[in-house]
């Protein structure tokens, strides 16, 4: 089944597939890590209730982050086996995630080090969708 989606060159596209997989795993497991953490932040102790300025946007973006680390590992397994919905979702998953890793940049009091490296794998998964000779076969499931 996976030839006829690609056309029978599953063998040049397996690799970029496999590039992506592993990259949105990461997107997951990095997400997870940091949403947690601005979750957890935002619900501890001793925080305020009322806040101004940007951090009124780390409640959302929290979530938001959160919903894209759990969303990943389905994209992947979408990518892997070929869907047909798999290359849009993941666009907009990865546009979801170029956007959240902006707001976290300006966030006051955020490492920069998860805003980066999340707008870093976004752009790569990007970029590998859409640059190369198999982006129709991997979109529309002809060579």
């Amino acid at each position: 089944m996976q030839d006829t989606l690609a056309g029978g060159s599953s063998h040049k596209l397996r690799p970029k597939i496999m590039f992506i997989v592993v990259l949105l795993i990461v997107q997951c497991l990095l997400g997870l890590y940091f949403s947690l953490f601005l979750l957890a932040r935002l619900l501890a102790p001793g925080s305020p209730v009322i806040v101004k300025g940007i951090s009124i946007i780390t409640g959302p973006a929290a979530g938001v982050a959160l919903a894209v680390a759990l969303a990943s590992p389905v994209i992947a397994w979408g990518l892997w086996t070929l869907k047909p919905w798999a290359r849009q979702r993941c666009t907009l998953l990865e546009l979801m995630s170029l956007g959240i890793g902006a707001i976290e940049l300006l966030e006051p009091g955020v490492n920069s080090v998860a805003p980066i490296t999340r707008l870093v794998i976004a752009a790569l998964i990007l970029v590998a969708l859409y640059v190369g000779t198999g982006v129709r076969a991997l979109s529309h499931g002809d060579a």
